[in-house]
């Protein structure tokens, strides 16, 4: 049934349904338009450039020494507590992975950890270093990844 409406100069006599087709029209153009907006969006941000990548962790499960090796240099690396098989050297991406692991705590004891990685054909370095809370001196032997 039509439905009279008035206008300034005249009436009109669009069906109801008419405006509800027109309102639906509209309605899926505002949804076209708003994926189209999150697609602009989206792409926008995947050609934003990543943040550069770091090979030793920095979190509040690090913790940071200085390795002193018998090749004749200190190594300055990360020890993350949740992963207790390598030293991440900072700034590089090369691990020092231990070997063994022998340890004096301040008042004397002396104990020592064995692991079966082998090596496959690496020098065998020994680095010494003070565990930053224990306090323990920790002699180390292991070798360097590339």
């Amino acid at each position: 049934m039509p439905v009279k409406s008035c206008y300034a100069l005249g009436w009109d006599t669009t069906s109801r349904t008419d405006e509800v087709a027109h309102l639906d029209g509209m309605e899926d153009l505002m949804r076209q338009m708003i994926v189209v907006a999150l697609v602009a969006i989206f792409a926008g941000l995947m050609l934003l450039p990543a943040g550069v990548a770091s090979a030793d962790p920095n979190n509040r499960n690090t913790l940071r020494f200085v390795l002193d090796c018998d090749t004749g240099g200190t190594v300055e690396v990360v020890f993350e507590l949740s992963s207790a098989d390598s030293f991440h050297v900072v700034g590089t991406s090369s691990n020092f992975l231990w070997k063994s692991l022998d340890y004096v705590t301040p008042d004397g004891q002396a104990g020592r950890i064995e692991r079966g990685v082998q090596g496959s054909g690496h020098d065998l370095v020994t680095c010494t270093y003070t565990g930053a809370v224990s306090g323990n001196h920790y002699t180390a032997t292991g070798f360097f990844t590339p």
